[in-house]
């Protein structure tokens, strides 16, 4: 799976952020970049609240980088029939008729 260069944090997680002190937020945060970036997981089971949280947003970051992929693949497939089309028109226009 290829993977994106970062993920979406969106704002309807800001009301379970905001319960949390700056310090699990912090903690939340690295965690997650962590994840997003070699898939190291975390164990939080010392903190319920940022376990919490921090499965929900782990969550959304697999649901990001699975459309990521969706999206690549789309494109890879729309590229490959663009340069179809554009080789057999290519070789449409070099044919010439020598009648």
């Amino acid at each position: 799976m290829k993977k994106p260069k970062g993920f979406f944090t969106y704002f309807h997680m800001n009301s379970v952020i905001a319960k949390l002190s700056d310090a699990q937020a912090g903690r939340l945060y690295k965690a997650l970049m962590a994840y997003g970036d070699t898939g190291e997981l975390t164990d939080f089971s010392d903190d319920i609240a940022v376990d919490l949280a921090y499965t929900l947003m782990r969550g959304e970051i697999d649901i990001n980088f699975e459309r990521y992929n969706e999206v690549c693949e789309k494109r890879r497939e729309a590229g490959k029939k663009s340069a179809q089309m554009r080789s057999e028109k290519r070789a449409d226009s070099t044919f010439v008729d020598n009648c």
